[in-house]
């Protein structure tokens, strides 16, 4: 996974987050991650992917709208074979490392 710790880092670094919220950082991209997995999964286009997790994101959460585009980018390079619940739990595991 060295696209995702990659990926990881420079999210990150694009976007100031205080130590105390990186933990929530992650857990929101984490979010977006898995729930764009499922999509492709489910054999949803890219765009309808955007589109929909983008609509799933609450205007409390707003900030993470940005992050949908680059997330979905990503897991729609990914084998299919990789495609499960762990894309997002090693996603936010290399997040919390970063």
């Amino acid at each position: 996974m060295t696209r995702l710790a990659a990926f990881a880092a420079a999210f990150l670094m694009a976007t100031p987050v205080a130590a105390q919220d990186k933990e929530a950082m992650c857990d929101k991209t984490a979010a977006i991650v898995g729930k764009a997995v499922a999509s492709r999964a489910d054999g949803a286009a890219a765009e309808a992917t955007v589109k929909a997790v983008t609509g799933s994101i609450d205007d409390a959460d707003a900030r993470y709208r940005p992050a949908v585009q680059p997330i979905v980018d990503w897991v729609y390079t990914l084998p299919e074979e990789l495609l499960s619940d762990e894309v997002e739990v090693s996603y936010k595991e290399q997040c919390l490392a970063q």
